[in-house]
Order: C-alpha cells, then sequence, then structure tokens
C-alpha cells in the first residue's frame, strides 16, 4: 500500500550546502586580504613620499653646490633635518590612521652622500643612535640589494595590522631606497 521512496537527492543537497559555505568563507578571506593589501598600498604610498621628501627638502642647494665645476656634487645640506622630515612625514600618513595600523616603529634611515669616488653613509637608528661610515662608490649596497650610484635615501618602517579575521596582529614591514636624479 505505501512504498518507501528513497532518499537519492540529500546527498545532492549536503555537496550543494557544503560548497555554498566553502564559496561564503573564500569570499571572506578574499575581502580581508584585499583590505591588507589596500592598507598596505597606503604604507608604500606614505614610506615613498617620506623618503622623497627628506631627498628634495634642501633642492635649492643641491643645484648651487658645485654646479659652477662641471658635475654637481649632490649632498644634504642637514641630515638631522631629512631625517626629521621622513619622520613626520610617515606620522602624519600613518599615524593618523590609528585604527589600521599599530606598534608603528621607524628602525632604520639612511642617507647615501656621493662625492667623486666615496660614499658617506649615515644611518639613523630608532634607538636615537647615528653612525657614519664612509664606503666606496659601485661596492657599498643597500638593504634592498641595490648599489648606490648617486646620492640617496633608504627608509624602513614597521607596524602591525589588525586581522580581519580573528583580531590577532600582523606584523608587517616595508621599506624603500630612492634616488635624486639632477640632468
Amino acid at each position: 500500500m505505501w512504498e518507501k521512496k528513497e532518499a537519492t537527492g540529500a546527498v545532492g543537497y549536503v555537496m550543494l550546502f557544503t560548497m555554498e559555505i566553502i564559496m561564503v568563507i573564500i569570499t571572506f578571506f578574499m575581502l580581508a586580504s584585499a583590505k591588507l593589501m589596500t592598507i598596505q598600498h597606503d604604507v608604500d604610498d606614505a614610506l615613498a613620499d617620506s623618503v622623497l621628501a627628506s631627498l628634495v627638502a634642501d633642492d635649492i642647494y643641491y643645484f648651487e653646490t658645485w654646479e659652477g665645476t662641471g658635475t654637481a656634487v649632490i649632498k644634504f645640506r642637514n641630515l638631522d633635518e631629512s631625517y626629521r622630515l621622513y619622520r613626520d612625514c610617515m606620522k602624519d600618513a600613518i599615524e593618523s590612521k590609528e585604527e589600521f595600523y599599530g606598534n608603528i616603529q621607524y628602525p632604520v634611515f639612511i642617507c647615501y652622500e656621493v662625492e667623486g669616488e666615496e660614499v658617506t653613509i649615515t644611518t639613523f637608528h630608532a634607538s636615537g643612535g647615528r653612525s657614519r661610515t664612509k664606503g666606496v662608490l659601485g661596492d657599498v649596497v643597500t638593504p634592498t640589494g641595490k648599489t648606490v650610484k648617486e646620492t640617496s635615501a633608504y627608509g624602513k618602517v614597521t607596524f602591525e595590522l589588525s586581522s580581519l579575521i580573528g583580531g590577532d596582529p600582523i606584523e608587517k614591514s616595508r621599506d624603500l631606497y630612492c634616488t635624486l636624479e639632477i640632468n
């Protein structure tokens, strides 16, 4: 009288539901990753602006220094001022967005001054210390792996981002090497 039917569609529904859950998880993960990448891109932009600001702060001085003898010798007028400009620009760009960044540190900033075949390397450390060394043009390599050929600067920033999944902080660092070209 009553016939029992097999539940053949139940497996299909379970698979469909599982695939839907996986797609939702992947979508949330991709959104979180995209947001983190956007925030890191902001740091990259701020770092580029800050290091460049430290270089171009004394552009009048650059063009007046030894220009009459042929090749201009490009030097920083005041290394401490260039470092201060770098830090101020980074603080303005990053620390105003406190909801994204935490534990912001500036572990190293390096100014490279080239005069003839000699490179003067001035390093500013997070501890507040400053050191100066000399090198030979072509032998001095930046932390990014580039060979120093002209007056330039290197900056590094470390920070933590709040993960959108779980809320645990993610430690990140960014660095940049910039040169100033004079035609």
